[in-house]
């Protein structure tokens, strides 16, 4: 059975159509679209495409919209999920390489040219990567990068509580305390221009409280 694809979406209705584009028909039934709390059109876009489509009332963040996704995923019998961005920084030609996930592990994309980055964001990439790969006792390689795959049992063996953007680490630090391995994926490095939906110093104060609070999880 093919994985779930987790698409989370705020105010995406620009992206959607040439997102769908991209999507080779074998996995429209496979996608998960969470609106979570836009203020667009985007859930009313939704309806009219052969997918399933949820909706939160009002904007919780991503790690929120992309649980929702996993419990509907688990209480429909799915068994692995690959997380994707509507506004294609990550390329839907690539979903085929993070279908065999192996037993235990999450495949984790990483950006293979960081030159392409920001000079602000390739600075943050490589200290959170840097912070998650100590606190993890593993290589990661792009920890912000959330173009992912995963079996949903993890889910049964961690809890994670982050509803934003440090949903992605904690997640990934919490896999590794519980055994499970990090291998990686190389994707092109995208940028479109478009905003970020990341707010630099309130996420990054976010991660460095996650990151402390990470020593008294085990």
């Amino acid at each position: 059975m093919l994985p779930y694809i987790i698409v989370p979406v705020y105010n995406g209705s620009a992206s959607l159509h040439g997102f769908l584009e991209r999507i080779n028909r074998k996995w429209m039934k496979q996608l998960v679209f969470v609106d979570d709390g836009s203020a667009d059109n985007i859930f009313e876009q939704l309806k009219n495409i052969n997918c399933k489509s949820l909706k939160h009332a009002q904007n919780l963040g991503k790690g929120a919209a992309i649980m929702t996704a996993v419990d509907w995923i688990v209480n429909n019998g799915g068994e692995s999920a690959i997380t994707i961005d509507i506004d294609l920084q990550h390329p839907p030609e690539f979903l085929d390489t993070y279908c065999q996930i192996p037993n235990e592990t999450i495949l984790l994309g990483y950006r293979n040219n960081r030159q392409k980055m920001p000079l602000l964001r390739q600075f943050s990439n490589f200290i959170t990567s840097l912070l998650i790969s100590i606190r993890s006792c593993a290589v990661i390689k792009d920890s912000q990068c959330g173009y992912r795959s995963f079996n949903t049992n993890i889910f049964s063996k961690i809890q994670c509580y982050e509803k934003g953007f440090q949903f992605e680490s904690e997640f990934l630090i919490k896999a590794s305390i519980v055994g499970w391995k990090i291998n990686h994926i190389s994707i092109p490095t995208i940028y479109n221009g478009e905003p970020s939906a990341m707010r630099n110093v309130g996420d990054t104060v976010k991660f460095i409280k996650m990151w402390f609070m990470s020593f008294l999880w085990t």
